[in-house]
């Protein structure tokens, strides 16, 4: 017969980020999106569909740029409407806030998939929320009297 002696008894709370942490979190996720916008990248990591021949010559035009790339910067409408919406409750969502930065955001979508995390801002992401997390974790344990 085995005797367990316990010396004392808890238990481990759930951690829970608060809105200032979510927010540093949401912010990160939408600067690397925006990087990767800026590589011409799509949402794989994967270099990004070339223009279509008539956007070729649009944004040769406005850009100055003898070889655009796919990085939503033609009118700028999506890239500096795309911002951090809401971080809270343990939600972070990212998106444009006005209707016709929306409608060019879907628009884009339709020719390649874009706006998303790729495989290596995933993994940066899930650094920072383990960071986050951390300390969080070290004062989870709650001792029962």
């Amino acid at each position: 017969m085995a005797k367990i002696k316990v010396k004392r008894t808890g238990r481990i709370k759930k951690p829970a980020l608060d809105n200032g942490k979510l927010t540093l979190i949401g912010n990160e996720m939408v600067a690397q999106q925006q990087y990767r916008w800026a590589k011409g990248l799509n949402a794989y990591g994967n270099k990004a569909k070339p223009l279509g021949k008539r956007y070729v010559f649009i944004k040769r035009k406005a850009t100055g740029n003898p070889r655009p790339i796919r990085d939503q910067k033609l009118t700028g409408v999506l890239l500096e409407n795309f911002k951090l919406r809401k971080a809270m409750n343990g939600v972070i969502r990212a998106e444009n806030t006005t209707r016709i930065a929306r409608q060019h955001a879907r628009q884009a979508q339709g020719y390649d998939e874009m706006i998303g995390l790729s495989g290596p801002e995933q993994v940066n992401i899930l650094k920072s929320v383990k960071n986050e997390y951390s300390a969080l974790i070290a004062k989870a344990w709650v001792r029962i009297q």
